[in-house]
């Protein structure tokens, strides 16, 4: 290691950001919040959950609502889920399963197809993580059929037909293609639910109890008629809701008391599911048989899937073995640079598109970072960060992906080698920041530190040296 005053003198390393190894850490921004967990996408999660358990109870004719697209015999789905010969998801062989969670407000809302919510779930069974990708509803995209530009929303809504045709396939199939061109994924399934259909799930459980942390009231929640309700007062404690009281304290975005942030509307949706999920998981398929035949039925008008019932029962068994655990989100909005909102120069409809300077190349890598992105801010790696090149910007910018991403980032001096790659060593294991630095800086893994550079695990992590790539 350089001593200290060779590495402050060093003028190679003129940045404004730059920082010694050895000096108190720049102060770190704040990590991203997990702000974009709709209640919608958990409760298809929690859906799922349930129908892979109660499938076997309900006949052909309820199935047909809920799985579209499908040339499967359900009979022959029956005896594939019971003689145990399962069938894995698309993608699960490669490591990830891709779903396109979709919500509307339905019947009885203006605009009733249009998705109210879009949100990527990329699946990975191998590390026991779903991460949640929450998709802007006004992103601008060019629709098939002559529809020309539209908001991303329309895609399903359009697709679909309205009432009178009610193709569900198409709908999905337009939402998937939609968002496969925006992230660069293969997305093979979607599933819909409507807003009515998680009220009606939740009452027909007989309510559920959920555990309010503080008081807060929302004055401004809307109803149907463009305008507000009373204004709606949750007090701290253990409370029963019915599905509509559920439904207001998952959606709620102006309650006082700290309580209008997307950050404190996640953490109360999480308390909705997981209340949820554990009421259906206790129902008894004997004595409570009538109750979950009626939630299947809710389930046939209000939920929609092209997963066959083997696969959405393979979905089921991966979360009851324990290997979906834990969830992480994001959101493709203006915070992440990557897209900006203005207006449409020929309607004058608001509109989201990529930023000035960057393109979808961009906005793929974004998604393709989800999942080491989310947990880089948990691990809270520190990193020793170097620049084998004269190219004080790229310092800059490796410098502002890590710190955004919530890693602690010190700079360190090296001038040994020129390197054409970015390489990166692990002093104590930080899989997930490493994954995202590979991701980010197209580097390379090490296995021995760099040249004159002694390792304290007690003060580094993880140490990159920048090189030309």
């Amino acid at each position: 290691m350089p001593p200290l005053d060779s590495i402050q003198k060093n003028k190679k390393f003129s940045s404004p950001l730059i920082q010694s190894a050895f000096a108190a850490p720049i102060k770190k921004p704040k990590p991203q919040k997990n702000r974009f967990l709709k209640w919608m996408t958990l409760f298809v999660i929690a859906t799922a959950f349930f129908l892979g358990g109660t499938l076997l109870l309900k006949a052909y004719g309820l199935s047909e609502k809920i799985f579209v697209g499908k040339t499967f015999t359900f009979w022959g789905q029956v005896k594939q889920i019971v003689s145990g010969d399962e069938q894995k998801l698309v993608g699960e062989d490669l490591g990830q399963i891709n779903i396109l969670l979709l919500g509307v407000g339905g019947e009885g809302h203006e605009g009733p197809y249009l998705t109210d919510t879009m949100m990527l779930a990329q699946i990975r069974p191998d590390i026991g993580t779903v991460s949640l990708t929450s998709i802007p509803r006004d992103y601008q995209v060019t629709l098939p059929e002559n529809f020309g530009k539209q908001k991303i929303n329309a895609a399903f809504a359009l697709g679909y037909g309205g009432k009178e045709i009610k193709n569900f396939e198409k709908g999905g199939d337009w939402a998937r293609q939609q968002v496969e061109k925006l992230s660069g994924l293969n997305i093979p399934y979607f599933a819909l639910v409507d807003f009515s259909g998680f009220e009606k799930a939740i009452d027909e459980v007989g309510g559920i109890q959920v555990d309010v942390e503080k008081t807060f009231t929302d004055s401004e929640f809307p109803n149907n008629s463009l305008g507000y309700l009373p204004p709606q007062t949750f007090k701290a404690g253990l409370q029963q809701m019915d599905g509509k009281t559920a439904l207001i304290f998952a959606r709620s975005r102006h309650g006082n008391n700290d309580e209008g942030s997307d950050f404190a509307r996640s953490k109360r949706q999480k308390k909705i599911i997981e209340s949820f999920k554990e009421k259906t998981l206790s129902l008894n398929l004997i004595s409570d048989s009538g109750t979950i035949n009626k939630l299947i039925e809710v389930f046939a008008n209000h939920f929609h899937t092209n997963l066959s019932p083997a696969e959405i029962f393979r979905l089921y068994k991966l979360s009851k073995e324990g290997k979906l655990n834990s969830i992480l989100s994001s959101s493709l909005d203006p915070e992440t640079k990557l897209v900006c909102d203005g207006k449409d120069p020929d309607t004058g409809a608001y509109i989201i598109f990529p930023c000035f300077g960057k393109n979808i190349s961009d906005i793929q890598t974004f998604f393709k970072n989800s999942f080491s992105a989310g947990r880089v801010s948990a691990e809270g790696a520190k990193i020793w960060l170097g620049n084998s090149t004269t190219d004080t910007k790229k310092y800059d910018q490796a410098y502002k992906q890590l710190t955004e991403a919530g890693a602690i980032v010190y700079q360190v001096g090296y001038s040994k080698d020129f390197l054409p790659k970015t390489v990166v060593f692990q002093a104590n294991k930080k899989p997930a920041t490493v994954e995202f630095i590979l991701n980010i800086l197209n580097a390379k893994e090490a296995t021995i530190p760099p040249k004159d550079m002694n390792i304290d695990p007690e003060k580094v992590d993880i140490v990159v040296i920048l090189g030309e790539n």
